[in-house]
This record gives C-alpha cells, structure tokens and sequence, in this order.
C-alpha cells in the first residue's frame, strides 16, 4: 500500500507543478503583451514626432535655400547687384 500512495503524491505534484508552470507562462506571456503595446505606442509616438520634425525641417530647408533669400542675403550683406549682360558668359560642356 505504500507504493501506492506514493505514487499518487508523486502524481498530484506533478501535476500542481504542471499547472503551475502553464500558469506561470500564461502570465509571463501576458506582460510581454503589455509591456510590448506599451513600447508599440511610445514609439508610434515617438514616429509622428520625428515626422513633424522632419516635415518642420524640410520647409526651412526649402526657406533657406529659396532664390529670392538667396538674392536678398547676397545683395544686402555682401552688396552684390545683378550682372550687366556683358558681363555673362556662357561656358559650354567640354567635347569628349
């Protein structure tokens, strides 16, 4: 009789720790959820952000690099002046 009801207990624990370890998992998994939504939204945010940013970046390249700022900055800083037709000359691409 002894064998037996060792037996038994042998299998009830491995049975509780069966269900303990599926248990375990289960709410492991859960917080690997959790906390991965949570990463997932912080860096969606963090996207848009630098989205903004980089569209705030483009429109002051493109104000930056506009020929009338251009014109303005050379005529008002460095006191240039359109050219006179004379002074244009036109350069032509080297024959290979």
């Amino acid at each position: 009789m002894a064998v037996g009801k060792k037996g038994g207990t042998l299998r009830v624990f491995v049975v509780v720790a069966g269900i303990t370890v599926i248990t375990l998992f289960f709410v492991w998994t859960r917080l690997q959820n959790i906390r991965l939504r949570r990463e997932y939204s912080r860096l969606k945010q963090r996207e848009q952000e630098v989205l903004l940013e980089n569209n705030r970046l483009k429109l002051e390249w493109a104000r930056l690099i506009s020929p009338k700022r251009l014109e303005d900055i050379g005529r008002e800083k460095f006191n240039l002046k359109r050219p006179r037709p004379e002074q244009v000359l036109v350069v032509s691409e080297p024959k290979t």
